[in-house]
Parts: structure tokens; sequence; C-alpha cells
């Protein structure tokens, strides 16, 4: 019988409702004690909602994950694959955290819930179901992460969380969410993707800034003012902004600060195909490819924590982003 580890790191499939029905996070979750061939056990690693994570919080639910896939303590062995159970709020940056400094073999499945354990239409305990039979099945394995929801899987590289409370939730963010059977015949192995992180030093003064139409420089400015490492841009379309923006961003690369451009679209990737890309390209903004802005922002984030130099986080990020 094959082992899997359930991680609880709270969210709405482990939240409890007040008299008023305002969920919060603390009562845990539900777990039997097998499913089929499988024999789960279950190991709580944080508590509340997803939207009360911080960067710490999420690289320590990580690092669980690690121990586990390295065999810390007891859970060495038969060890078939291990699932988070998360928040969908931010579920989609501590995948792909952890997809960064992944390189077990085991899969690392996330999954969770869009209404709560007191709703009739209770979505998590078939997410759970359907999560664990991902990790326990060989075909995950040699994948890195991936997320179940909503009988659908989805590698973390281009998950998004695309409604707020449907029950599918999570998309692809380059079209690709499917059955498992069709998703993992497609995805590359370890071996084929950009290299794991050697560990995960967080940065925290790492930002998103939203640009629109007609937005002017000042957010952009500001961020330089209290001394951001780096900053997101989450640019329009392809990756394309408003003059102001364009001169802030000019103005914060000059000033050594790694900017990263990604898009508000939910679907596709960024280039700088336009005139106000390619000046946010000239002028040092490196463009985040297939990534979301939240994927891209913990990029940053995780190789500005590597590096004290910005041009070396930035000579980081451009060699992951090009395998």
């Amino acid at each position: 019988m094959s082992h899997v580890l359930v991680l609880d790191a709270g969210g709405t499939i482990s939240s409890r409702a007040d008299a008023r029905g305002v969920l919060s996070g603390g009562r845990g979750l539900a777990l039997a004690a097998g499913a089929g061939d499988v024999r789960l056990s279950l190991q709580q690693v944080h508590a509340g909602l997803s939207d009360e994570l911080s960067l710490a919080d999420a690289a320590a639910i990580v690092r669980a994950a690690q121990a586990a896939a390295d065999g810390a303590g007891d859970l060495a062995g038969d060890l078939a694959g291990i699932v988070v159970a998360h928040g969908t709020d931010t579920m989609e940056e501590t995948a792909f955290l952890a997809d960064l400094v992944w390189t077990s073999s085991l899969p690392l499945v996330f999954t969770g819930a869009q209404r709560a354990p007191v709703h009739p239409q209770f979505d998590g305990a078939q997410n759970l179901t359907d999560a664990v039979a991902l990790a326990a099945d060989p075909a995950a394995r040699d994948r890195g992460v991936l997320l179940a929801f909503g009988g659908r899987v989805i590698p973390s590289r281009h998950a998004v969380k695309a409604h707020t409370s449907a029950l599918t939730g999570f998309e692809d963010r380059q079209g690709d969410a499917g059955r498992p059977d069709d998703v993992l015949a497609r995805l590359p192995r370890l071996q084929d993707r950009p290299a794991a992180l050697s560990e995960l030093r967080l940065e925290p003064s790492v930002e998103i800034l939203a640009a629109s139409l007609g937005s002017g420089g000042g957010l952009v400015d500001a961020a330089i003012a209290q001394g951001a490492r780096g900053m997101v841009l989450q640019a329009l379309g392809r990756g394309n902004a408003s003059p102001p923006v364009v001169a802030a961003v000019g103005r914060a690369c000059a000033a050594g600060i790694v900017v990263l451009v990604a898009s508000r679209c939910p679907f596709g990737q960024v280039a700088p195909d336009y005139a106000s890309g390619a000046r946010l390209a000239d002028a040092g903004a490196i463009f985040s490819d297939d990534l979301g802005a939240s994927q891209a922002r913990l990029l940053l984030s995780a190789m500005l924590g590597l590096e004290t130099a910005g041009e070396a986080a930035a000579a980081r990020i451009r060699a992951w982003l090009a395998v």
C-alpha cells in the first residue's frame, strides 16, 4: 500500500463559520485514514486562511514538503507523494514557490476548496480525493508541482485563480488545464525544466504595480522612494504601458531596481512587440514570458534573496526564463 502525506495549510477547505456565516481558519482538515489502496497521514503546517499568509509562512509550507520528500522523521520509505491542502486565494503563489526549489521525483500536489465544509456543495472532499489519487499516480513522478482542482490538473507555473467562487476556480494561463492523463503526458520532466534554486530566501521588498488606461508613474516612483529592490509591472496586453509608466520604469531600472513585466490578462505571454513594450525592454525591464504577475513576483523575490546585487539577480532570472 502506497503512502500519501497530506499537509494541512489551512484555507477554505479546513475553515469554520461563525454565527453570521463568516469564514475563518482554525478548524483543521478532516481526513479519513485511507483512500482505496492509499494510506494517508496528516500534518498541519498552517491553521489560518491563505490571505493571512506571509512570505515566511509560505516558505515554511514549502520547507515542510521538502523535508517530507527528503525522508525526514518517520515519513520515509513508502511515501508515494505529497498533497498540500491550501487556501485558494494564494495557492498559485505557494505552489509556484515550491516549484522553484522542488528537486524530488515525488509528486507535490496542491488543492483546496471554493466552498466551506459547512456548505451543502462543499467541494473540498472531492478535490482532496483527486489530489491524493494524482500524488499516488506513478505517472505524476518527476513532473514537479501540480494543482488538482475542479476535476482538472494544472502545472503550478501556469496556474491562476480565475474565478472568485466557481467550483473550477483555477485556469491554466496557457489554456492547457485538463484531465490528469492528458496534462501529465505533455509536461516536461524535472531535468528538462529550469534548474531548481539551491535554497529559499525571499526578499520582501518586491511588489506588484498595476498599469491601466492613462496610468501615471507615481506608484513606480513611490516604490523607488521606499527602497524597493524589485517590482513587477502588471502591464497591459502583451506588456505595454502608458508613457508616464514607461518613463518611471526607466528611472527604476536606472536606480538598480529589477523590474519584471507581466500582463494583467489572465491568459497568454508577454513580449516587447509594441513600441511601449520595446521601450520598457530597452530600459532594462525583463519580460516574464508565460508567468503571471503573482509568479513573477515570487521568482523575483527568490532571486533577489539569493543575490545582493540586482544585476546578478537579473542575470539569474533571464537564465531561468530562457529554459
